[in-house]
């Protein structure tokens, strides 16, 4: 069976030593594992938070093949191991060997900015856009004869005639 291993490097250590501890962790996977099909450095990135007061650390992903129950014990060796700060081994996904994997900067959110109160644009709802169609039908339906505007008037001030 296929897995991947992400892990990560404190930053403290020296180009010279990170390659020493990669080296040591394929040789766990060559120990526990059938092969490594990839080993790739995915480069220093700052961690989301500071773990063993190292806030930097270099990413390496691994696919390797190996038995279901030797990753117990593979991963009980990753945990002991001092060089590493965490890792992680996953069931890889079918062509996970070719896949392109680009880590992003984590950024943490800006807790500080100020939430501005909804605006009341914001709040009502959005009218529809009348068609061009729906327009013309619109100001067909509304043009009014000079004979129905008088006897409307007519009305309206008889109306109010009667009210006072």
């Amino acid at each position: 069976m296929k897995y991947e291993l992400l892990y990560i490097i404190p930053a403290t250590k020296t180009d010279e030593e990170v390659l020493k501890v990669k080296d040591e962790v394929t040789a766990l996977i060559t120990k526990y594992g059938e092969e490594c099909l990839r080993d790739e450095s995915l480069g220093k990135k700052k961690l989301a938070y500071p773990i063993e007061g190292v806030r930097y650390g270099h990413y390496v992903l691994v696919c390797f093949a190996a038995e279901p129950d030797q990753i117990l014990a593979f991963d009980e060796e990753m945990r002991h191991s001092n060089d590493v700060l965490r890792h992680m081994i996953t069931t890889a996904i079918a062509g996970a060997e070719k896949l392109k994997v680009e880590l992003v900067e984590y950024e943490a959110p800006d807790t500080m900015q100020k939430r501005r109160p909804p605006t009341k644009k914001a709040d009502a709802p959005r009218k529809k856009e009348m068609t061009e169609e729906e327009a013309i039908a619109k100001t067909e339906n509304a043009s009014v004869t000079d004979e129905q505007l008088e006897k409307k008037l007519d009305e309206i001030l008889e109306s109010d005639i009667d009210k006072a």
